[in-house]
């Protein structure tokens, strides 16, 4: 096989900088490969799965560690499948950087989730006291709201959808704050029940 092109791999992780406070971080490394079109059972196998493979890249299986990012000649792709040729070589199928939604490395925004949790005064009365859980990596766009009357108040409801990556324990009962501001999470979603991401619809409520 001809070595032809060079590909850097990258690595995605999420990263403890601090106590429950995550960033992204890249690492890169170049690596010779072959590129090649992508066959038609291939493309519409990931069809069916919501994915649009653009391109493929074999190199060598000894030099593949798991990347999820691939880089060719500027221009970024995510890893959506690997298949192993035979001992000496690996297949890379890629898809084109920016059609890809959920994945980790297009969390560029920050979010904090937070939850009540309630504390007993000295009278024995419980209160709610709201703590932080996460500050995150993520995606945030916002989607607009509306406005009405409620008992002759008008309210303003903001709302917003948020990537985050996939972690066991986020609830509805849960809240964020992104730029200092409340949102109340609505609905949680898997994408594909991949367990890659969780997207978070939330919404504000202004009086």
């Amino acid at each position: 096989m001809l070595w032809r092109d060079v590909v850097s791999l990258i690595s995605v992780a999420e990263v403890e900088v601090s106590q429950n406070v995550f960033q992204l971080a890249e690492s890169s490394r170049s690596v010779f490969a072959n590129k090649k079109s992508v066959n038609r059972d291939e493309f519409y196998k990931a069809y069916a799965n919501a994915l649009r493979p653009t391109v493929a890249f074999d190199i060598r299986a000894a030099e593949y560690s798991g990347e999820q990012k691939l880089r060719h000649n500027g221009t970024d792709y995510m890893i959506i499948r690997t298949y192993s040729r035979n001992d000496e070589t690996i297949e890379l199928v890629c898809q084109a950087f920016d059609d890809v939604q959920t994945n980790l490395a297009h969390l560029r925004d920050t979010v904090e989730i937070w939850h009540n949790t309630f504390i007993e005064n000295s009278m024995g009365e419980s209160s709610p006291m709201e703590k932080r859980l996460f500050t995150l990596p993520a995606r945030v766009e916002y989607r607009g709201g509306k406005s009405g009357i409620a008992d002759g108040v008008i309210e303003t409801t903001n709302n917003v959808i948020v990537t985050i990556r996939y972690r066991e324990g986020i609830t509805p009962d849960m809240f964020l704050k992104i730029g200092g501001q409340r949102f109340d999470i609505r609905y949680i979603e898997d994408p594909f029940n991949r367990h890659e991401t969780l997207i978070l619809t939330a919404e504000r409520v202004v009086p």
